[in-house]
């Protein structure tokens, strides 16, 4: 029988005595995605600027701290996936 361990969270993070999840900064990443597409929109809608112009600023931004969450400072897998070359976990 398995025991679980309580401070942890299942996904290799810690929990706080408060029962509280630190953020890590793959939350922030995914956090910033939506902030920037709606502060493109609304820079689009009250501003001098076309709203497309305001939203395709932002989801470019967004974009780019997606290529930067996958491939610069990508996640590290803890077990049997893929490793950074590329093959299976051995």
């Amino acid at each position: 029988m398995s025991v679980r361990d309580p401070s942890s969270d299942g996904f290799g993070r810690a929990v706080t005595r408060s029962g509280d999840v630190p953020l890590s900064k793959y939350d922030l990443l995914l956090a910033a995605v939506p902030v920037l597409l709606l502060a493109g929109t609304v820079g689009g809608t009250t501003l001098p600027l076309p709203t497309t112009v305001g939203t395709g600023l932002g989801s470019v931004v967004a974009a780019i701290l997606v290529g930067y969450g996958l491939f610069v400072a990508s996640p590290v897998d803890g077990g049997g996936g893929r490793g950074g070359d590329g093959r299976a976990g051995e």
